[in-house]
């Protein structure tokens, strides 16, 4: 029995979700998008509202997502100082959704990240970020677990 259970830990892994940041040096503006599980973001809406959700059938699903990832996915510049995130959707696609954000900068100063979308929920997750300036990757990416919660990790963007 336990080898059988070792097992099924092994072949499943950890749960991943993927973001990348690309900041837009001509419109001076940082493009997010986040692709989460769909199962796995119903699960956490649903356990801080303790209600039912289906994010295409649920009417507040959006609004509860949109603040779900406003708290825990948070931009620091110059400091400190918080750049505002601004909402501009999602798309959900079979059983993932992708959630994109858009912030103001400069570019000016570092600017750092703290991503712990559902290390509230799952030990096993992990989050990585991909850094991008005008469309092209910039290494290196970043990886944020249950370690590093509530930390802020250098954007080398």
């Amino acid at each position: 029995m336990w080898g059988a259970l070792w097992l099924a830990w092994f072949w499943h892994g950890v749960h991943l979700s993927t973001a990348t940041v690309d900041y837009q040096t001509a419109s001076k503006r940082l493009e997010v998008m986040i692709t989460l599980s769909a199962d796995h973001l119903e699960e956490v809406l649903r356990r801080k509202s303790g209600r039912e959700i289906e994010l295409d059938r649920t009417a507040e699903a959006e609004t509860w997502a949109r603040e779900y990832v406003l708290e825990r996915f948070d931009l620091r510049y110059g400091g400190g100082r918080k750049l505002p995130l601004k909402w501009v959707g999602w798309e959900i696609k079979g059983g993932s959704v992708n959630l994109y954000v858009e912030a103001d900068w400069d570019g000016a100063g570092d600017l750092k990240l703290r991503n712990d979308l559902l290390l509230d929920w799952q030990r096993d997750q992990v989050n990585r970020v991909l850094p991008k300036r005008d469309g092209r990757g910039k290494p290196p990416q970043l990886m944020f677990w249950v370690g590093t919660r509530g930390e802020f990790q250098a954007l080398g963007v």
